[in-house]
This record gives C-alpha cells, sequence and structure tokens, in this order.
C-alpha cells in the first residue's frame, strides 16, 4: 500500500512538471503599462492613452524608455481592447504607477471614468492619481531629467511632495474612500507641463501643479500651495515642510521654521440646532534658517517666533475654510465628524449637508512651539561694506 501511494505521489508531481504553469503569461506577449491618461473627445467618447514600457532602452539605448498609445471607445475597457489594433501585445496593468486625469475631463464627473478600475483584477489600489492642467495626453507624453521613465519620475514626485507638504498626495484607494462618501469631496494634486529651452532643444517636462479640488467627484477649481497645506493641516497631513516667517528685529528678512511634529484633532458641536466645530491644531518645530543676523535664540525671540508661526499656520487653515465653503465642498471630513459624534442626529444633517456646510461656525485653536535651533545658536555675521 506504501509503495502504491508513493508510485502515485511520484507520478503527480512528474505529471506537475511536465505540463508547468497552465496559466503563466511570457514577459516577451505582454505589453507593461506604466502609465495611464484619461481624456473625453469632443463628441463624448473615451480616449485612453497608456504609456507602455520598452525594457530594451531601459538598458542604456538610445531612444525612449516608453511608448505611448491613445486608443477611443464608448468606455475605458472598450478603449483598451481597441488599444490592441495598435500594440501587437496584451496591455498587462498590474505595474501602472499612476493615473492621469484631464481637467476638462474631471470636470465632467470622475465615477464613471473610474468604475472598469474599482472591478478590473488588475488595478492596484496603491496606484497614484492626478489632474492634468490641459489634457491627460500631454502629460503622458511629458518628460523628466532625472528618469528615462517618466511614470517612475511622476511617482517619485508623490513620494517627495510631503517633504513640503502643501500639495496631497493621494492613490486610487483614497480616491475611492472619499467618493464612498456622500458628504466629503476629494482633493488631488495637480500636473502640468513645463516647456525648457536647453542649448536650442525644446523639452516638455513634467512638474506638480497646485490642487484639484472637487465637488463630490467634479473638478470645481484649484487650490493654491498655501490654501492646499490649509487643507491638509486639518487633515492631519502635514508631517515636514516649512514655515517661513519675517525675522523679528530685522522684519526684510525671513526665517525658515521647520515642521518637525504635528497633531489635529476636529471637534463638532451641536448647540442650539446650530452646527459648529473646532479645530485644534498642535505643532512643534525648529529654527532652520534665519537670513538675518541677529540672535534668534533668546527667549523673548524665540517666543515672537513662535507667535508668528501660530499665525502662519491659522492664515493657511482659515484661508482654505473659508474658500471651501465658499464653494461649498466639504474637504475636510466635517460631515464625517458630526456623522460619529451625533450618529442619531445625522440622517437629518446628511440629507441638507450642501446646505449645512456653509454655515458651519468653525473655531480655531492652534498651538505651536519651537524646540531647537540646531546646531548653532549664533548667526553668521555679515561684514561690513566700505
Amino acid at each position: 500500500m506504501k509503495k502504491y501511494l508513493l508510485f502515485s505521489l511520484c507520478f503527480l508531481l512528474l505529471a506537475n512538471l511536465l505540463t508547468g504553469c497552465w496559466d503563466k503569461r511570457e514577459l516577451n506577449t505582454l505589453a507593461i503599462v506604466q502609465a495611464i491618461g484619461i481624456d473625453l473627445t469632443e463628441d463624448g467618447l473615451v480616449s485612453l492613452s497608456v504609456q507602455i514600457l520598452k525594457p530594451s532602452e531601459l538598458k542604456g539605448g538610445g531612444g525612449k524608455a516608453v511608448w505611448v498609445v491613445t486608443s477611443t471607445g464608448e468606455t475605458i475597457f472598450d478603449a483598451i481592447r481597441n488599444a490592441s489594433l495598435q500594440t501587437d501585445r496584451r496591455l498587462f496593468h498590474p505595474h501602472n504607477k499612476v493615473i492621469v486625469v484631464g481637467e476638462e475631463t474631471a470636470k465632467k464627473g470622475l465615477k464613471p471614468l473610474l468604475d472598469f478600475l474599482t472591478r478590473d483584477a488588475e488595478s492596484r489600489g496603491l496606484t497614484y492619481v492626478f489632474v492634468a492642467k490641459g489634457k491627460a495626453l500631454d502629460i503622458l507624453k511629458g518628460e523628466h531629467e532625472q528618469e528615462k521613465n517618466p511614470a517612475q519620475a511622476l511617482e517619485h514626485l508623490a513620494d517627495t511632495s510631503g517633504l513640503a507638504s502643501n500639495l496631497p498626495k493621494r492613490t486610487l484607494k483614497d480616491l475611492f474612500m472619499v467618493l464612498g462618501s456622500k458628504t466629503s469631496s476629494p482633493v488631488l494634486p495637480g500636473l502640468k507641463i513645463l516647456t525648457k529651452n536647453d542649448e536650442g532643444t525644446t523639452k516638455k517636462m513634467l512638474v506638480l501643479d497646485n490642487t484639484a479640488v472637487f465637488k463630490h467627484d467634479q473638478l470645481v477649481g484649484w487650490f493654491t500651495h498655501e490654501e492646499s497645506r490649509g487643507v491638509l493641516w486639518v487633515l492631519n497631513e502635514v508631517h515636514t515642510g516649512t514655515i517661513v516667517v519675517n525675522s523679528p528685529l530685522a522684519e526684510d528678512k525671513y526665517v525658515s521654521l521647520e515642521i518637525s511634529q504635528t497633531a489635529t484633532r476636529l471637534k463638532p458641536e451641536i448647540t442650539e440646532n446650530k452646527l459648529s466645530i473646532t479645530i485644534e491644531v498642535k505643532e512643534e518645530g525648529n529654527l532652520g534658517e534665519q537670513m538675518s543676523d541677529v540672535n534668534l535664540t533668546t527667549p523673548e525671540n524665540f517666543s515672537e517666533l513662535e507667535k508668528r508661526q501660530t499665525a502662519a499656520i491659522r492664515d493657511d487653515i482659515m484661508t482654505a475654510v473659508t474658500k471651501a465653503q465658499a464653494w461649498g465642498v466639504d474637504l475636510f471630513g466635517f460631515g464625517e465628524e458630526f456623522h460619529r459624534q451625533y450618529p442619531q442626529e445625522w440622517p437629518e444633517l446628511e440629507k441638507e449637508w450642501d446646505t449645512l456646510f456653509p454655515e458651519i461656525e468653525v473655531n480655531l485653536e492652534v498651538s505651536a512651539h519651537l524646540i531647537r535651533a540646531g546646531l548653532t545658536s549664533t548667526p553668521l555675521k555679515s561684514e561690513p561694506t566700505e
């Protein structure tokens, strides 16, 4: 009996080795998609652009490392299938790094365009999402000085944008979560093409731009970097960056204060049928740089810098809140906070949220402290000129 079982096991193993992996896909039969661009044509068709990797060029070839293919269709899925008329390999999406939506397309709504990405097994929730200032196709054709693969450059730009904390970083998963809310609206980082003339050669370079602001799933406008940071303060997404203020005792000079630690808390309240919310922000920072030659490490000057730091944070937040309320877009998740705090009252509040949100009284409590001054407390002195 044991010999029979052993023989059967050996036979099955041998059969498996002979047949191999029945569902494997050979690399030379696939078109590795690195980026997707979505635009709409004038007659309402989907214009899909895909950036396909050319692995041989990454090894030092003289040509471009990617090939951009554009196809149209009634839907995203239809456009993907129609791309097979141009490429002899099947589009393969699991390695896709970024999705770019054209500006005019985003104004018409994201949800119909993203349905396929929620269903397709090859789509990755960690793919970064951007909005183009102009057409998504132009972004996919752009270049970057540091990377032969433009999609990889965009992926790295999204990762490093947190160093300045003045643009949001959003993945497909993040976007789906906000779009699933009936009250919250998303923000997405913007991209634009910067034309650069280099020794007689014109290059179209990829750069991050302002923040795209949506009302539900439709693009309604753009926030500046300062307004974007105001949104990120409220969302508790500011983790580092610099705050630039005027120097005490030398008002025409600037001081850079490094953000080192932050915490934001939202406290919603309903009093006599009136809605209010308190935004509590606590921040710790360091003296990163000064352009003046006065000693800023005295208790008096540190205290003054903290006041100016607090005022700068307040200005960013209140500017963002005022503009968001004027546009009627809840970018801060205020609705979700009222839902958590007042679950019984929420069903009625939710029905009228678009009307209630602009009227919410917003109170702001900011506490900013400087902890360190770096490796020196004495600034470099400017030599007097004769």
